[in-house]
């Protein structure tokens, strides 16, 4: 009935926690799908070895090409259960995440369920803490995607059907560096998906203190994230979905992280023109708040 797909790149040691927590959540788990993205360790062995133990459930692939994106998209073309589970390959679920998640979905309330979940710190390998994540049922959670509250991508669980919709890198864009789980469930919200929360907490992310994501400083994530947020703007705009008041509310939420990426990285440019009274101060740390005003005002000028 569910589907859990994995992209895996060289967490071979992480793999192991992250299938058993998949078969331990019972008889809605219908097949758990890998895809290896050309590891360098010995990942394709440890997936070999789960594959010949648990034939009938787990199923490697290697990515045909290369890319985090390419390979959940390859994933999904291989999926055949009615629900959906993406989960990457360090990260794992808590007993009872399908069973209690998959109720509102079966009764047609929502396409995507999300809860609370759990984050576990690691520093060179080796756990430090963990920290709790609590959430609620959010009036318009496609507005807090947007203000970029970010939860893992395993905290969700999404009908089969509206899948479909991100499919052929609608939802996992494989030009897309940075913020990829972001885009894809922003985009399902801006396509029309309800989201539903469940209380509890069954799902784990694993964060390793390993530098900086993909290598890539903080200054030029800011760029690219732009690249991402310009992309929501366009789709926000052209959508016959979402009513012109909550359009301008979305726009500018996103007008707002635009000045504020501005203010830490001033080779972003300000093209959009952004209202006065329509910037989320509530969003702006008060310090930062007359800098704000300052660069709003000579963007405003510049014009």
């Amino acid at each position: 009935m569910i589907t859990v797909l994995i992209p895996n790149y060289n967490k071979a040691k992480w793999i192991p926690q992250c299938l058993q927590s998949c078969l331990t959540q019972g008889s809605l788990l219908h097949e758990i799908i890998v895809v290896d993205d050309h590891s360098t360790d010995n990942s394709w062995e440890t997936l070999q070895s789960w594959k010949i133990k648990y034939p009938e459930i787990i199923k490697v692939f290697k990515n045909p090409k290369k890319g985090a994106n390419l390979a959940r998209n390859f994933a999904f073309s291989k999926a055949t259960g009615g629900y959906i589970q993406w989960l990457d390959s360090d990260d794992y679920l808590l007993p009872g995440k399908f069973e209690n998640q998959i109720i509102p979905l079966q009764e047609g309330k929502a396409e995507i369920v999300y809860s609370d979940w759990r984050i576990d710190y690691f520093d060179e390998g080796n756990f430090l803490t963990s920290e709790h994540k609590y959430y609620k049922d959010y009036e318009d959670f496609l507005l807090e995607l947007i203000k970029d509250n970010w939860t893992s991508p395993n905290n969700y669980l999404m009908t089969r059907k509206f899948a479909e919709k991100l499919d052929n890198g609608v939802g996992w864009n494989p030009e897309t560096s940075v913020g990829q789980d972001r885009e894809y469930f922003t985009m399902a919200g801006i396509l029309g998906a309800r989201f539903k929360y469940v209380a509890g907490i069954y799902a784990v992310y694993n964060s390793q203190n390993q530098g900086t994501v993909s290598g890539i400083d903080f200054k030029e994530r800011l760029l690219l994230n732009q690249v991402l947020e310009n992309r929501f703007r366009k789709e926000i705009q052209a959508s016959v979905l979402i009513n012109v008041n909550l359009k301008k509310v979305y726009i500018d939420t996103l007008n707002t992280h635009l000045l504020k990426a501005k203010y830490y990285n001033n080779l972003i440019e300000v093209n959009e023109n952004i209202r006065l009274s329509g910037i989320k101060w509530n969003m702006i740390h008060v310090k930062m708040r007359p800098i704000i005003l300052w660069i709003y005002l000579k963007t405003k000028i510049s014009r």
